[in-house]
């Protein structure tokens, strides 16, 4: 029996890859924010979204993000979370 691959596959250290990373957590529902432990992340109802093996992928994903690109990754995450929220921020006003 093979299970399904949740969490996306980080392939290198470029911008792009990590921007496709986000791309993926967002289709997937599971975007949150980087400084939070994935064991962290819970449903409304207390129960854990990801499982131990997923905390390890991630929380190491997050890890080299932050090892390659330092704060550009909470850019890249607003993005998407902004995506997600349907918020269309006006950067002219800032």
């Amino acid at each position: 029996m093979q299970t399904k691959v949740r969490i996306p596959n980080l392939p290198n250290k470029s911008f792009f890859a990590m921007n496709k990373w986000f791309s993926q957590m967002y289709l997937a529902g599971f975007l949150y924010h980087p400084d939070d432990a994935a064991e962290d992340i819970v449903s409304m109802i207390g129960e854990p979204i990801f499982t131990a093996e997923e905390c390890i992928e991630l929380n190491k994903a997050v890890g080299l993000m932050f090892e390659y690109h330092g704060d550009k990754l909470y850019d890249v995450g607003l993005k998407y979370m902004h995506k997600a929220l349907e918020i269309k921020p006006d950067y002219l006003d800032v």
